[in-house]
């Protein structure tokens, strides 16, 4: 039997319950880039089926709901983002559905995805923000409104 070889990304995943679940999301090669950080929210944005699999620190399995994720918290660095990066990164703080609130540092690709309002109306809908250096994925579904400082 072939199996495809998978990945252990490890992960805190914030949900709207107010529930926070540390773990490993299990990534395929192609989700992976050439500089070997994990692109969850390709994973995430790609995918049409509503559950990801996820597997807790404790070694339980959990098919976890898209819709619940409010934001999910990686140890990737900024370090590939910045070096990339010719545009002034802008700042914003979310506040979701469940009074959850991330304050997270936007890159922009493009001149006219600089403002705020240009990167939560992106067509994803798992967005990526960097806090205190690392990779954070958030849900814009869940986004009640943002501030932009």
């Amino acid at each position: 039997m072939y199996e495809i070889p998978k990945i252990a990304t490890p992960v805190v995943i914030n949900l709207v319950n107010d529930e926070t679940i540390s773990g490993f999301i299990w990534l395929t090669e192609n989700f992976i880039s050439s500089t070997r950080e994990a692109r969850i929210e390709a994973l995430l944005n790609q995918d049409e089926d509503r559950f990801f699999s996820f597997q807790s620190d404790a070694g339980a399995f959990r098919l976890i709901n898209k819709q619940h994720v409010t934001f999910i918290e990686t140890e990737t660095d900024d370090t590939e983002i910045i070096s990339r990066s010719t545009i002034s990164p802008t700042t914003m703080v979310a506040h979701f559905v469940n009074a959850q609130t991330l304050f997270g540092m936007i890159y922009p690709s493009l001149p006219e995805e600089s403002r705020v309002s240009d990167f939560l109306n992106l067509k994803s809908d798992f967005l990526v923000v960097y806090r205190q250096q690392k990779k954070i994925i958030l849900n814009r579904n869940l986004i009640v409104y943002a501030n932009a400082n």
